[in-house]
Protein backbone atom coordinates (compact mmCIF):
# COMPACT_ATOMS: atom_id res chain seq x y z
CA UNK A 1 0.00 0.00 0.00
CA UNK A 2 1.34 3.41 -0.96
CA UNK A 3 1.18 6.33 1.46
CA UNK A 4 1.17 9.99 0.58
CA UNK A 5 3.83 10.90 3.14
CA UNK A 6 3.53 14.63 2.62
CA UNK A 7 -0.23 14.41 3.09
CA UNK A 8 0.09 12.31 6.26
CA UNK A 9 2.76 14.64 7.64
CA UNK A 10 0.54 17.62 6.90
CA UNK A 11 -2.36 15.99 8.75
CA UNK A 12 -0.13 15.21 11.69
CA UNK A 13 1.08 18.80 11.87
CA UNK A 14 -2.47 20.10 11.69
CA UNK A 15 -3.59 17.76 14.48
CA UNK A 16 -0.65 18.81 16.64
CA UNK A 17 -1.39 22.46 16.00
CA UNK A 18 -5.06 22.01 16.87
CA UNK A 19 -4.15 20.26 20.12
CA UNK A 20 -1.82 23.09 21.13
CA UNK A 21 -4.47 25.66 20.29
CA UNK A 22 -6.87 23.88 22.64
CA UNK A 23 -4.31 24.39 25.42
CA UNK A 24 -3.74 28.01 24.48
CA UNK A 25 -5.80 31.00 25.58
CA UNK A 26 -7.73 33.34 23.31
CA UNK A 27 -8.27 37.08 23.69
CA UNK A 28 -10.99 38.93 21.81
CA UNK A 29 -9.90 42.09 20.02
CA UNK A 30 -12.07 45.20 20.13
CA UNK A 31 -12.87 47.41 17.10
CA UNK A 32 -10.73 50.19 18.57
CA UNK A 33 -7.76 47.80 18.60
CA UNK A 34 -8.00 47.48 14.82
CA UNK A 35 -8.37 51.24 14.44
CA UNK A 36 -5.28 51.88 16.57
CA UNK A 37 -3.30 49.20 14.72
CA UNK A 38 -4.20 50.80 11.39
CA UNK A 39 -3.07 54.23 12.58
CA UNK A 40 0.22 52.84 13.88
CA UNK A 41 0.92 50.93 10.67
CA UNK A 42 0.68 54.16 8.65
CA UNK A 43 3.94 55.34 10.19
CA UNK A 44 5.75 52.93 7.84
CA UNK A 45 6.24 53.31 4.11
CA UNK A 46 6.35 49.95 2.37
CA UNK A 47 3.52 47.45 2.40
CA UNK A 48 5.35 44.61 4.14
CA UNK A 49 6.38 46.88 7.03
CA UNK A 50 2.84 48.16 7.36
CA UNK A 51 1.45 44.62 7.50
CA UNK A 52 3.97 43.48 10.11
CA UNK A 53 3.36 46.61 12.21
CA UNK A 54 -0.39 45.96 11.98
CA UNK A 55 0.03 42.35 13.19
CA UNK A 56 2.44 43.36 15.93
CA UNK A 57 0.14 46.08 17.22
CA UNK A 58 -2.82 43.68 17.42
CA UNK A 59 -0.64 41.07 19.15
CA UNK A 60 0.58 43.74 21.56
CA UNK A 61 -2.95 44.88 22.42
CA UNK A 62 -4.06 41.27 22.93
CA UNK A 63 -1.14 40.41 25.18
CA UNK A 64 -1.64 43.62 27.15
CA UNK A 65 -5.31 42.76 27.76
CA UNK A 66 -4.53 39.15 28.68
CA UNK A 67 -1.96 40.22 31.26
CA UNK A 68 -4.21 42.98 32.60
CA UNK A 69 -7.00 40.44 33.21
CA UNK A 70 -4.50 38.61 35.43
CA UNK A 71 -3.45 41.75 37.31
CA UNK A 72 -0.15 42.20 35.49
CA UNK A 73 0.92 45.30 33.56
CA UNK A 74 2.70 45.27 30.21
CA UNK A 75 4.95 48.32 29.81
CA UNK A 76 6.04 49.76 26.47
CA UNK A 77 6.50 53.10 24.72
CA UNK A 78 4.53 53.35 21.48
CA UNK A 79 6.58 56.29 20.18
CA UNK A 80 9.82 54.42 20.77
CA UNK A 81 8.54 51.30 18.98
CA UNK A 82 7.74 53.43 15.94
CA UNK A 83 10.91 55.54 15.93
CA UNK A 84 13.22 52.52 16.25
CA UNK A 85 11.29 50.57 13.58
CA UNK A 86 10.77 47.76 16.11
CA UNK A 87 7.01 47.77 15.55
CA UNK A 88 7.52 46.72 11.92
CA UNK A 89 10.01 43.92 12.66
CA UNK A 90 9.25 40.23 13.18
CA UNK A 91 9.63 40.56 16.95
CA UNK A 92 9.18 43.23 19.62
CA UNK A 93 11.69 43.36 22.46
CA UNK A 94 12.18 44.27 25.18
CA UNK A 95 8.72 44.78 26.62
CA UNK A 96 8.46 44.97 30.40
CA UNK A 97 6.26 43.15 32.93
CA UNK A 98 7.43 44.13 36.39
CA UNK A 99 11.11 43.25 36.54
CA UNK A 100 10.89 40.85 33.60
CA UNK A 101 11.67 41.55 29.96
CA UNK A 102 9.46 39.99 27.26
CA UNK A 103 10.00 39.42 23.56
CA UNK A 104 6.80 39.23 21.51
CA UNK A 105 6.78 37.02 18.40
CA UNK A 106 3.62 37.60 16.35
CA UNK A 107 2.35 35.65 13.36
CA UNK A 108 -0.84 35.32 11.37
CA UNK A 109 -0.20 31.68 10.47
CA UNK A 110 1.63 28.89 12.30
CA UNK A 111 0.91 26.07 9.86
CA UNK A 112 4.60 25.35 9.25
CA UNK A 113 5.09 24.20 12.86
CA UNK A 114 8.13 26.47 13.01
CA UNK A 115 8.71 30.11 13.77
CA UNK A 116 11.49 32.44 12.69
CA UNK A 117 13.27 34.52 15.34
CA UNK A 118 15.56 37.42 14.36
CA UNK A 119 19.10 36.71 15.54
CA UNK A 120 19.35 40.02 17.36
CA UNK A 121 16.47 39.01 19.67
CA UNK A 122 18.71 36.29 21.07
CA UNK A 123 22.21 37.70 20.50
CA UNK A 124 21.87 41.46 21.02
CA UNK A 125 22.15 43.00 24.52
CA UNK A 126 19.46 45.53 23.59
CA UNK A 127 16.93 42.79 22.83
CA UNK A 128 17.57 40.02 25.38
CA UNK A 129 14.38 38.95 27.18
CA UNK A 130 13.53 36.65 30.04
CA UNK A 131 10.57 35.21 28.11
CA UNK A 132 9.88 34.79 24.37
CA UNK A 133 6.14 34.67 23.73
CA UNK A 134 4.32 33.61 20.55
CA UNK A 135 1.06 35.38 19.72
CA UNK A 136 -1.02 34.19 16.77
CA UNK A 137 -3.23 36.91 15.28
CA UNK A 138 -6.54 35.76 13.77
CA UNK A 139 -7.75 38.74 11.76
CA UNK A 140 -11.08 37.34 10.57
CA UNK A 141 -11.99 36.03 14.02
CA UNK A 142 -10.92 39.30 15.71
CA UNK A 143 -8.86 37.28 18.17
CA UNK A 144 -5.31 36.62 19.26
CA UNK A 145 -4.07 33.33 20.67
CA UNK A 146 -1.34 33.11 23.29
CA UNK A 147 0.33 30.14 21.65
CA UNK A 148 3.34 29.48 23.86
CA UNK A 149 6.42 30.86 25.57
CA UNK A 150 10.04 29.96 26.21
CA UNK A 151 12.51 31.15 28.82
CA UNK A 152 15.81 32.65 27.67
CA UNK A 153 17.91 30.08 29.54
CA UNK A 154 15.95 27.32 27.79
CA UNK A 155 15.95 29.00 24.38
CA UNK A 156 19.74 29.22 24.09
CA UNK A 157 19.98 25.45 24.67
CA UNK A 158 17.50 24.61 21.89
CA UNK A 159 18.51 23.38 18.41
CA UNK A 160 18.33 26.73 16.63
CA UNK A 161 18.61 26.43 12.86
CA UNK A 162 19.89 29.36 10.85
CA UNK A 163 17.69 29.64 7.77
CA UNK A 164 17.95 32.90 5.89
CA UNK A 165 20.50 35.51 6.85
CA UNK A 166 20.10 36.96 10.36
CA UNK A 167 17.29 34.59 11.33
CA UNK A 168 16.93 31.46 13.45
CA UNK A 169 14.16 28.92 13.04
CA UNK A 170 12.72 26.93 15.93
CA UNK A 171 10.03 24.27 16.16
CA UNK A 172 6.82 25.29 17.91
CA UNK A 173 7.06 22.08 19.93
CA UNK A 174 9.94 23.64 21.85
CA UNK A 175 7.62 26.26 23.36
CA UNK A 176 5.64 25.79 26.57
CA UNK A 177 1.97 25.82 25.58
CA UNK A 178 0.59 26.30 29.12
CA UNK A 179 -0.26 30.01 29.55
CA UNK A 180 -0.76 29.58 33.29
CA UNK A 181 2.92 28.65 33.56
CA UNK A 182 3.86 32.06 32.15
CA UNK A 183 1.65 33.83 34.68
CA UNK A 184 3.14 31.77 37.51
CA UNK A 185 6.66 32.71 36.38
CA UNK A 186 5.84 36.41 36.09
CA UNK A 187 4.22 36.55 39.51
CA UNK A 188 6.41 34.29 41.62
CA UNK A 189 9.77 33.74 39.92
CA UNK A 190 12.76 35.97 40.60
CA UNK A 191 14.40 37.47 37.48
CA UNK A 192 17.72 36.25 38.87
CA UNK A 193 16.53 32.68 38.20
CA UNK A 194 16.76 33.39 34.45
CA UNK A 195 20.28 34.66 33.99
CA UNK A 196 20.65 37.13 31.15
CA UNK A 197 24.06 38.16 29.82
CA UNK A 198 25.63 40.65 32.18
CA UNK A 199 25.27 43.74 30.02
CA UNK A 200 21.53 43.10 29.77
CA UNK A 201 20.96 43.14 33.53
CA UNK A 202 17.60 44.57 34.58
CA UNK A 203 19.34 46.53 37.33
CA UNK A 204 20.49 49.01 34.66
CA UNK A 205 16.87 50.07 34.14
CA UNK A 206 16.31 51.00 37.80
CA UNK A 207 16.86 54.47 39.23
CA UNK A 208 18.43 54.00 42.68
CA UNK A 209 16.79 56.63 44.86
CA UNK A 210 19.01 56.35 47.94
CA UNK A 211 21.98 57.35 45.75
CA UNK A 212 20.25 60.69 45.31
CA UNK A 213 21.19 61.54 48.90
CA UNK A 214 24.81 61.39 47.67
CA UNK A 215 23.93 63.60 44.68
CA UNK A 216 24.33 60.71 42.22
CA UNK A 217 21.77 60.94 39.42
CA UNK A 218 21.43 59.18 36.08
CA UNK A 219 21.12 60.98 32.76
CA UNK A 220 17.99 63.05 32.03
CA UNK A 221 17.13 63.72 35.70
CA UNK A 222 17.44 67.44 36.45
CA UNK A 223 17.12 69.71 39.48
CA UNK A 224 13.50 70.79 39.82
CA UNK A 225 14.52 74.45 39.81
CA UNK A 226 16.02 74.05 36.33
CA UNK A 227 13.14 72.16 34.75
CA UNK A 228 10.23 73.81 36.57
CA UNK A 229 11.84 77.10 37.53
CA UNK A 230 9.02 79.41 36.49
CA UNK A 231 6.19 77.32 37.83
CA UNK A 232 4.26 78.65 40.83
CA UNK A 233 4.87 76.80 44.10
CA UNK A 234 2.16 74.45 45.29
CA UNK A 235 1.89 76.23 48.64
CA UNK A 236 1.37 79.88 47.78
CA UNK A 237 3.96 82.02 49.55
CA UNK A 238 3.23 85.55 50.73
CA UNK A 239 6.74 86.98 51.04
CA UNK A 240 7.58 90.65 51.42
CA UNK A 241 11.12 91.83 52.07
CA UNK A 242 12.61 94.91 53.65
CA UNK A 243 15.27 96.32 51.36
CA UNK A 244 17.31 97.54 54.34
CA UNK A 245 17.18 94.61 56.77
CA UNK A 246 16.49 91.88 54.17
CA UNK A 247 13.91 90.46 56.58
CA UNK A 248 11.09 88.26 55.33
CA UNK A 249 7.43 88.56 56.17
CA UNK A 250 6.27 85.04 55.20
CA UNK A 251 2.62 85.04 56.23
CA UNK A 252 2.01 81.53 54.95
CA UNK A 253 5.05 80.21 56.80
CA UNK A 254 4.08 81.90 60.05
CA UNK A 255 0.57 80.52 59.81
CA UNK A 256 1.97 77.04 59.29
CA UNK A 257 4.57 77.23 62.09
CA UNK A 258 2.11 78.54 64.68
CA UNK A 259 0.81 74.98 64.95
CA UNK A 260 4.10 73.91 66.57
CA UNK A 261 6.04 74.83 69.68
CA UNK A 262 9.16 75.95 67.83
CA UNK A 263 11.53 77.46 70.42
CA UNK A 264 14.35 78.40 68.06
CA UNK A 265 12.76 81.55 66.65
CA UNK A 266 12.67 85.11 67.94
CA UNK A 267 14.75 84.21 71.02
CA UNK A 268 12.00 81.94 72.39
CA UNK A 269 9.64 84.86 72.85
CA UNK A 270 6.18 84.22 74.28
CA UNK A 271 7.10 80.75 75.51
CA UNK A 272 7.91 79.44 72.08
CA UNK A 273 4.97 80.95 70.23
CA UNK A 274 5.84 82.76 67.01
CA UNK A 275 5.32 86.48 67.08
CA UNK A 276 3.88 88.41 64.19
CA UNK A 277 7.16 90.30 63.83
CA UNK A 278 9.50 89.79 60.95
CA UNK A 279 11.52 86.56 60.64
CA UNK A 280 14.86 86.08 58.95
CA UNK A 281 15.29 83.44 56.26
CA UNK A 282 17.64 81.48 58.51
CA UNK A 283 15.13 81.46 61.38
CA UNK A 284 12.33 80.29 59.12
CA UNK A 285 14.53 77.58 57.56
CA UNK A 286 15.61 76.27 60.95
CA UNK A 287 12.03 76.22 62.20
CA UNK A 288 10.82 74.25 59.18
CA UNK A 289 13.75 71.85 59.50
CA UNK A 290 12.78 71.26 63.13
CA UNK A 291 9.25 70.39 62.03
CA UNK A 292 10.69 67.89 59.54
CA UNK A 293 12.80 66.27 62.25
CA UNK A 294 10.22 66.11 65.04
CA UNK A 295 6.76 65.52 63.62
CA UNK A 296 5.52 62.05 62.66
CA UNK A 297 2.59 63.25 60.57
CA UNK A 298 3.52 62.69 56.92
CA UNK A 299 1.27 65.37 55.49
CA UNK A 300 2.78 67.94 57.85
CA UNK A 301 6.31 66.87 56.93
CA UNK A 302 5.59 67.28 53.22
CA UNK A 303 4.05 70.71 53.82
CA UNK A 304 7.17 71.75 55.72
CA UNK A 305 9.38 70.38 52.94
CA UNK A 306 7.31 72.22 50.32
CA UNK A 307 7.79 75.50 52.14
CA UNK A 308 11.48 74.89 52.73
CA UNK A 309 12.01 74.10 49.03
CA UNK A 310 10.77 77.59 48.24
CA UNK A 311 12.76 79.36 50.96
CA UNK A 312 16.03 77.45 51.03
CA UNK A 313 16.22 74.60 48.46
CA UNK A 314 19.81 73.76 49.46
CA UNK A 315 19.01 73.13 53.14
CA UNK A 316 20.65 69.83 54.26
CA UNK A 317 17.47 68.49 55.93
CA UNK A 318 15.19 68.96 52.97
CA UNK A 319 15.71 65.60 51.27
CA UNK A 320 16.16 65.43 47.50
CA UNK A 321 13.90 66.08 44.54
CA UNK A 322 14.59 65.67 40.83
CA UNK A 323 12.49 65.93 37.69
CA UNK A 324 12.56 64.43 34.22
CA UNK A 325 11.01 65.78 31.02
CA UNK A 326 8.74 63.13 29.48
CA UNK A 327 7.55 65.31 26.62
CA UNK A 328 9.17 63.44 23.75
CA UNK A 329 7.92 60.12 25.11
CA UNK A 330 4.22 61.01 25.50
CA UNK A 331 3.13 61.74 21.94
CA UNK A 332 4.81 65.13 22.05
CA UNK A 333 2.77 66.37 25.04
CA UNK A 334 5.13 68.17 27.39
CA UNK A 335 4.91 66.88 30.95
CA UNK A 336 7.47 66.29 33.69
CA UNK A 337 7.67 63.69 36.42
CA UNK A 338 9.01 64.96 39.74
CA UNK A 339 10.21 62.51 42.39
CA UNK A 340 11.03 63.74 45.89
CA UNK A 341 12.41 61.69 48.77
CA UNK A 342 12.56 62.48 52.49
CA UNK A 343 14.43 60.36 55.04
CA UNK A 344 12.43 59.23 58.06
CA UNK A 345 13.75 58.60 61.59
CA UNK A 346 12.95 54.87 61.32
CA UNK A 347 15.22 54.42 58.24
CA UNK A 348 12.22 54.37 55.91
CA UNK A 349 11.92 56.76 52.97
CA UNK A 350 8.95 59.01 52.25
CA UNK A 351 8.36 59.42 48.51
CA UNK A 352 6.37 62.04 46.61
CA UNK A 353 5.49 61.60 42.93
CA UNK A 354 4.11 64.52 40.98
CA UNK A 355 3.35 65.11 37.28
CA UNK A 356 3.45 68.70 35.96
CA UNK A 357 2.66 70.29 32.60
CA UNK A 358 5.63 71.92 30.88
CA UNK A 359 6.43 74.78 28.51
CA UNK A 360 3.43 76.95 27.65
CA UNK A 361 0.91 74.55 29.14
CA UNK A 362 -0.62 75.63 32.44
CA UNK A 363 -2.70 72.49 32.98
CA UNK A 364 -2.34 68.77 32.34
CA UNK A 365 -4.23 67.00 29.56
CA UNK A 366 -7.41 65.40 30.88
CA UNK A 367 -7.28 61.66 31.67
CA UNK A 368 -3.50 61.50 31.99
CA UNK A 369 -2.84 58.63 34.39
CA UNK A 370 -0.15 58.22 37.05
CA UNK A 371 0.03 54.53 38.01
CA UNK A 372 2.20 52.87 40.64
CA UNK A 373 3.38 49.28 40.13
CA UNK A 374 4.81 46.84 42.63
CA UNK A 375 7.92 44.78 41.86
CA UNK A 376 5.77 42.19 40.06
CA UNK A 377 4.18 44.81 37.81
CA UNK A 378 0.82 44.77 39.58
CA UNK A 379 -1.01 48.06 40.06
CA UNK A 380 -0.73 49.68 43.49
CA UNK A 381 -2.53 52.94 42.83
CA UNK A 382 -3.85 55.12 40.02
CA UNK A 383 -4.31 58.88 39.88
CA UNK A 384 -6.03 60.46 36.89
CA UNK A 385 -5.98 64.12 35.86
CA UNK A 386 -9.24 66.00 35.46
CA UNK A 387 -10.00 69.07 33.37
CA UNK A 388 -7.86 72.02 34.47
CA UNK A 389 -5.61 70.07 36.88
CA UNK A 390 -2.23 71.82 37.11
CA UNK A 391 -0.61 68.70 38.61
CA UNK A 392 -1.40 65.24 39.97
CA UNK A 393 0.49 63.50 42.75
CA UNK A 394 0.78 60.51 45.07
CA UNK A 395 2.70 60.02 48.34
CA UNK A 396 3.83 56.81 50.00
CA UNK A 397 6.53 55.32 52.22
CA UNK A 398 9.00 52.57 51.29
CA UNK A 399 11.85 50.60 52.83
CA UNK A 400 15.44 50.50 51.54
CA UNK A 401 15.68 47.85 48.83
CA UNK A 402 12.02 48.09 47.80
CA UNK A 403 11.40 48.19 44.06
CA UNK A 404 8.51 49.88 42.30
CA UNK A 405 7.52 51.19 38.90
CA UNK A 406 5.74 54.33 37.75
CA UNK A 407 3.66 54.53 34.58
CA UNK A 408 2.44 57.74 33.01
CA UNK A 409 -0.20 57.02 30.36
CA UNK A 410 -1.82 59.39 27.90
CA UNK A 411 -4.04 57.95 25.18
CA UNK A 412 -1.97 55.20 23.50
CA UNK A 413 1.40 56.44 24.80
CA UNK A 414 2.97 54.93 27.90
CA UNK A 415 6.15 55.84 29.76
CA UNK A 416 7.44 53.53 32.49
CA UNK A 417 10.18 54.31 34.99
CA UNK A 418 11.55 51.76 37.46
CA UNK A 419 13.01 52.62 40.85
CA UNK A 420 14.79 50.89 43.70
CA UNK A 421 14.80 52.59 47.10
Amino acid sequence: MNFDLDSERSKGNANSLSYRQLQSETVDLEPENFQQATLLSRHFNNESQQWQAYLNALALFGLEQWLSDRHLTLSYQTDSLIQTQVLSSEAISPLQVGKFKLCLLSNASLKDQEIEIPEKMIDSPDCFAHFYTIIQVLIEESQVILFGFLRYDQLIKKPLKQTRENYYKLSLEEFNSEPTHLIFNLKYLSPAAIKLPENASTENTFEQLTRWFDQIFTRDWQPVEELLGNRKPIIQMCFRSDEVTDKLFPNAVQQFLKQFSIRTIQDNKNQGELSESELSQTEVSNALAQVLQTTEDEETRWQAAELLWEINPSHPDIGVRQAIDLGMQLSGVSVALMVAILPKPNQRIAILLRVYPLQEQSVLPANLKLIGLDEMGQSLFEVRSRDRDDYIQFKFTADPGDQFGIQIILNNATVTKHFIV
